[in-house]
């Protein structure tokens, strides 16, 4: 596998247009290099192996400044030399999802994929038996904001094998943010970290330092201690990969979260090669 396999053509359907830029590539291929690293490391040891994709999109992105066309992380797990036994792409967009139906039928005929339509973030929203109960899962959650509801992580969490495999917007929304989002009235860090006293831990952070620590960075570890708390294990900030813009500055912070030392090493692996001048294929 090579990183071309990251581009794709103009086939005349809908695209991402949401949260897409000169860094969507850097993001894209880490999630690669981690989805090889899953599925070759993993495959054979669990009865089966699952791809939960919670805002699949489209399947493809065009980036506004290069006008480059980059496939979208379905398109990109079900390349994967070694292949997930289940697919499951969730969109809330119906004209995204009838356009990677119609992509994933063109390029992957034979894969085993399942559409659900609908909000992920929704109290209603279920996947119900799409992904089987033994099969050992990979959910990538990528949405456009800080606006993932940890409900979502809390219910799919439960009863199931899965590791996550987190798109945090720390610099990009939450960093740009740091004296809206505080404000009692504004609740969504309260969504995203399932907590309404996530204010006062702020507060303390800022103690007796003399400038005012990122919103965004704080937010990451207060995300990763409420995944601790459903039993993952600890991830520090410097174990997240940030994916920066062609400047240089951090946007978003891409963060794993696995029961399994054995997963953290194939993160660490897929970090050390993330850079596009070394190949880990």
């Amino acid at each position: 596998m090579k990183n071309e396999t990251l581009f794709g053509e103009q086939d005349g359907l809908e695209m991402n247009d949401e949260g897409v830029g000169s860094w969507t590539a850097e993001k894209y291929r880490q999630f690669q290099l981690y989805a090889h690293q899953f599925t070759q490391g993993m495959k054979g040891k669990w009865k089966s192996l699952a791809y939960l994709d919670l805002y699949a999109g489209s399947g493809q992105s065009r980036i506004p400044d290069t006008n480059e066309i980059l496939l979208g992380s379905p398109l990109i797990a079900l390349s994967l030399d070694v292949q997930f036994d289940h697919y499951v792409f969730c969109e809330k967009n119906q004209k995204r999802l009838e356009a990677l139906q119609k992509r994933v039928a063109k390029r992957f005929p034979r894969a085993k994929v399942k559409y659900i339509y609908g909000d992920c973030d929704d109290p209603s929203f279920q996947i119900g038996d799409a992904i089987p109960k033994n099969a050992l899962t990979l959910c990538f959650v990528d949405p456009y904001s800080i606006g993932i509801h940890f409900s979502t992580i809390f219910s799919l969490s439960q009863c199931r094998k899965i590791d996550f495999l987190c798109l945090l917007a720390s610099r990009m929304d939450a960093g740009r943010n740091p004296h809206n989002y505080p404000k009692e009235e504004c609740k969504k860090v309260d969504i995203l970290l399932g907590s309404e006293t996530w204010r006062e831990d702020w507060e303390k952070s800022k103690e007796g330092l003399v400038r005012e620590p990122n919103l965004g960075d704080f937010i990451c570890r207060e995300f990763s201690r409420k995944m601790e708390g459903l039993g993952y294990l600890p991830t520090e900030l410097h174990e997240m990969r940030p994916i920066k813009d062609d400047g240089g500055r951090v946007l978003y912070h891409l963060a794993l979260f696995s029961k399994s030392e054995k997963a953290k090493h194939f993160w660490e692996q897929a970090s050390k090669y993330s850079n596009p001048q070394r190949d880990l294929f």
